[in-house]
């Protein structure tokens, strides 16, 4: 799939007159956004995000597993290579409780790797599609191949934040996109 590529803004100026001359409108440029700033303080699972908005998203069974920070790792060795390099990381398993059914959340601060990753996915275009939502850049794969599984994953660049949905059966890409926007929008600016 192409990737998307972020709308232009163009305001139409309006249509002069001889009758009636005024100044043309300058246009005020838009202040800088800087996404989510670093050394943020990344939330511990339970703060991640809502579990109704996991629930909607995942199925109304699953709940938070556990804190998987030690053994989580990212798909793909890009990924894998950025979360090694970060400076701070928190990854939980969201699932149905005993039945191999999950969902990984992460939150990383992202790090001088991540720019790196970001290459990789838009290197993957046949793979990943890729969007603007606000400040953050959102890629989002499906059918990706990770181990035994195949698996949804969207990841969220902004500013020093990096925000990573994965999991097999459960996930869908409209799903992980949803959960990891949702992440996102709970961060602090």
């Amino acid at each position: 799939m192409p990737a998307a590529t972020e709308p232009g803004s163009s305001a139409a100026s309006p249509p002069s007159s001889a009758a009636h001359s005024s100044p043309t409108p300058t246009a005020t440029a838009e202040p800088q956004r800087t996404g989510i700033p670093a050394h943020f303080a990344i939330p511990e699972c339970a703060a991640q995000v809502d579990d109704a908005i996991v629930q909607a998203a995942f199925g109304a069974d699953v709940v938070l597993i556990a804190d998987t920070t030690d053994t989580w790792k990212p798909v793909g060795p890009a990924a894998q290579d950025a979360l090694a390099a970060s400076d701070d990381a928190t990854a939980c398993l969201w699932g149905v409780p005993r039945s191999g059914r999950a969902v990984s959340i992460a939150v990383v601060s992202a790090s001088e790797a991540a720019p790196r990753l970001i290459a990789a996915l838009r290197d993957a275009s046949d793979t990943f599609t890729e969007e603007r939502s606000g400040t953050a850049t959102v890629f989002t794969g499906d059918a990706i191949e990770a181990g035994d599984v195949s698996t949804a994953v969207t990841y969220v660049f902004d500013g020093a934040a990096w925000i990573t949905v994965g999991g097999g059966e459960l996930a869908t890409p409209d799903t992980t996109r949803d959960v990891a926007l949702a992440v996102h929008s709970a961060l602090p600016r």
